[in-house]
């Protein structure tokens, strides 16, 4: 561990502070995963959604062929998560979505089935939680019984 003493006048208080903020903030990111750190760059940004349309698009970007007209329904985020909505909430996270922050809101849910999901050529749908037309939370889910459920990351081509 290193420790530093600097002795700084009140004007330049701000600065040494915004340095120090800064430099925090680089060695957070220097730690962390670089597969971490792009899904939340990518991520960061609002992912717009204001549309079925704009959503199965989102989809392809992410490598995903979807059909053009999902099912809707307006859905519940509960205030307090149990372990379903926890477990449900860390595979958010770790795309960069975080649903915690909208307990308690009314969302758009679309679910559209996937068309090429490898080696499962029907039965995969892809689950898009939508906020005053922004994407919150993505995941894949098999319809299957026993079935899998993940997140949305971005199929190689």
């Amino acid at each position: 561990m290193v420790t530093v003493a600097v002795r700084v006048k009140k004007k330049n208080l701000l600065a040494v502070l915004a340095i120090a903020v800064m430099a925090a903030a680089g060695a957070a990111l220097w730690g962390a995963r670089p597969a971490a750190v792009s899904a939340f760059l990518h991520r960061s940004a609002e992912v717009k959604c204001t549309s079925p349309e704009e959503g199965a698009q989102w989809l392809l970007d992410q490598g995903w062929e979807a059909e053009a007209t999902p099912t809707q329904m307006e859905v519940l985020i509960p205030g307090k998560f149990d372990q379903i909505y926890e477990s449900y909430n860390d595979i958010q996270k770790g795309q960069g979505f975080d649903i915690s922050r909208y307990r308690g809101e009314t969302v758009t849910k679309y679910t559209y089935l996937v068309k090429n999901y490898p080696g499962e050529p029907e039965g995969v749908a892809a689950n898009l939680l939508v906020h005053q037309g922004r994407i919150i939370g993505a995941d894949l889910c098999s319809l299957e019984l026993g079935g899998f459920l993940k997140g949305v990351e971005k199929q190689k081509a």
